[in-house]
């Protein structure tokens, strides 16, 4: 047997099966309720926290505001983590928040999209001169994505990103 002729055999038998199938037993329509009910369940809109934080050689230690990140922060050669200020913003889907950074800086977060796991964020971040930062980022539904490397003072400001909804 060919392969057409093996293709033609399995259509029948497909074709043979869907009509022997009681009514509401078919599997592939029940798929597409079931993903927009998941889909109903998400929030319109995500709580978007900003931190500020300075990271320095010239100090030591966490700020104890920050000992929720304090296990990420040993990844970075600094030894001391302040944090400087915390702006929390609420977003829906194709729309941006707009925050004030240290520095003369202007942060702008857009929530590209959003499903049960994870969000997309767009990250721009812009100075006197203009634009120094422009990505993207996928963060865990309820998780934090570290961008870091602005220089600031004697070290560099790092900016925790927290998505909740």
């Amino acid at each position: 047997m060919n392969f057409f002729q093996r293709f033609l055999v399995v259509c029948g038998l497909c074709i043979a099966l869907i009509g022997v199938l009681p009514a509401g037993r078919c599997v592939l329509p029940m798929l597409a309720p079931t993903a927009q009910a998941a889909d109903d369940k998400l929030p319109s809109r995500i709580s978007l926290s900003v931190l500020v934080v300075h990271a320095t050689d010239s100090e030591s230690g966490v700020d104890p505001r920050l000992a929720s990140l304090a296990s990420s922060f040993r990844y970075f050669k600094y030894k001391g983590y302040r944090l400087l200020s915390q702006q929390t913003s609420d977003v829906a889907v194709s729309s941006a928040a707009n925050f004030t950074v240290e520095g003369g800086r202007k942060v702008k977060v857009t929530l590209l999209s959003m499903d049960e796991a994870r969000c997309k964020l767009r990250v721009e971040m812009s100075n006197a001169e203009g634009k120094v930062l422009d990505t993207t980022v996928n963060i865990n539904r309820d998780g934090t994505f570290i961008i870091s490397g602005p220089k600031y003072k004697d070290g560099i400001l790092m900016l925790p990103l927290r998505a909740s909804y």
